[in-house]
């Protein structure tokens, strides 16, 4: 097999008889490269490891028939828009109409000739260079259609400009799915795929026109709603948290964990995001499927003292040296652990005492346990140096 250069369209030629794979691969010539799978397993990991421009594929196999194959393809999102066209022995129209309904893009009875295969082959590689051209110059999602994370980025920056200039409101909402690799390992990957798609859609169709709507990673959302407060965009998320959970999909339940904030002015984008993942963090930590706002009022009776019960004896001791103004070395040096370390239980710390993000933990620590005083007194004994 000829190296595979990516310079040329690649094709992947699947049938179970190795003559005609192999006839496949010389009709296309010098203009294509061409992978070779003979079963539908074999083609589902070839599509996925190196994602071919167009994939030839037999109807008629041992095992996964061709049609249980593209039904594999259409649910993965690594392979759903790969161009799929039927190669079959089967002439009949009730066939024909049978494999384009099933999401087929193209249908060529066997034999074939050279001239009609390159043509076919080629149409259905173009379509798909310009369908890949047009999502990166949109940023967007391919699975969901949403707008990607670069997307998400450069629009709020733009609103973030536009709320400075003209004080609007401008608030976020961070969207994630609950329970997703219990999911994926339940069900399986495809019904992951599914349930990623039909969230997506959902909320492009719950989230108003003038807001954005984006896909920030495998299972997480991300929407930028306009002209709006903390309040009402709390209002939204609810809605949304709602409707999702009235979805059934591939016979489970779905539910969402959604954090919203508020942009304030003189802020960085960053920083409304990282309020926002906060709010997040809470919802999923409260149990999932709720919603959490930056500035919820539950914060302000969620009582310290309780909260703290859940700390661990190396984190009390972590927040009584905060609280007695020393530093990540200093701290890492006399518990003898590494100051990364000590960041890592820094951030559970604000976790668990629901820490807001402008506050400092020190000061945080100083006023809400007094106790911590006479804590440090017992961990201040000489350090060897």
């Amino acid at each position: 097999m000829r190296e595979i250069t990516r310079e040329r369209p690649l094709v992947l030629v699947v049938d179970d008889d190795e003559d005609l794979r192999a006839l496949a691969q010389i009709q296309l010539g010098d203009g294509y490269d061409v992978l070779q799978a003979d079963d539908g397993e074999r083609c589902i990991e070839l599509a996925v490891e190196h994602s071919p421009d167009v994939i030839l594929l037999d109807m008629m196999m041992p095992g996964m028939s061709g049609a249980d194959v593209l039904t594999a393809l259409s649910g993965n999102d690594m392979t759903a828009n790969i161009p799929v066209i039927f190669l079959s022995a089967l002439t009949g129209l009730e066939d024909r109409v049978r494999g384009l309904e099933g999401g087929a893009v193209d249908y060529i009875p066997k034999p074939v000739q050279s001239r009609e295969l390159l043509a076919r082959v080629g149409v259905a590689a173009r379509t798909h260079a310009k369908h890949q051209e047009l999502v990166a110059r949109l940023g967007l999602d391919q699975a969901t259609g949403l707008g990607d994370e670069a997307a998400f980025q450069e629009r709020l920056a733009q609103e973030v400009a536009r709320s400075e200039r003209s004080l609007a409101s401008l608030s976020v909402a961070l969207i994630d799915i609950d329970n997703m690799k219990t999911i994926n390992e339940e069900s399986g990957s495809a019904a992951g795929s599914d349930i990623i798609k039909e969230v997506g859609i959902l909320l492009a169709h719950v989230f108003r026109a003038s807001d954005g709507v984006f896909r920030q990673g495998a299972d997480d959302f991300a929407a930028v709603l306009t002209d709006t407060d903390v309040a009402t965009a709390f209002l939204a998320a609810e809605r949304c948290r709602h409707a999702v959970s009235e979805l059934s999909v591939s016979g489970r339940a779905v539910s969402v964990s959604i954090g919203v904030a508020e942009f304030a002015a003189g802020r960085k984008p960053d920083e409304l995001i990282a309020k926002a993942q906060i709010a997040l963090f809470r919802a999923k930590e409260s149990g999932g499927n709720r919603s959490w706002r930056a500035d919820d009022p539950r914060r302000h009776a969620l009582n310290p003292i309780s909260l703290s019960e859940d700390l661990t004896a190396r984190e009390w001791d972590i927040l009584a040296h905060l609280a007695n103004r020393r530093t990540e070395v200093e701290i890492a040096r006399r518990m003898d652990i590494r100051p990364g370390t000590v960041r890592s239980h820094k951030a559970r710390i604000r976790r668990k005492l629901h820490v807001d993000p402008d506050l400092r933990l020190a000061d945080f620590a100083r006023s809400n346990f007094r106790q911590l005083i006479e804590r440090m007194d017992r961990l201040e004994e000489p350090v060897s140096t």
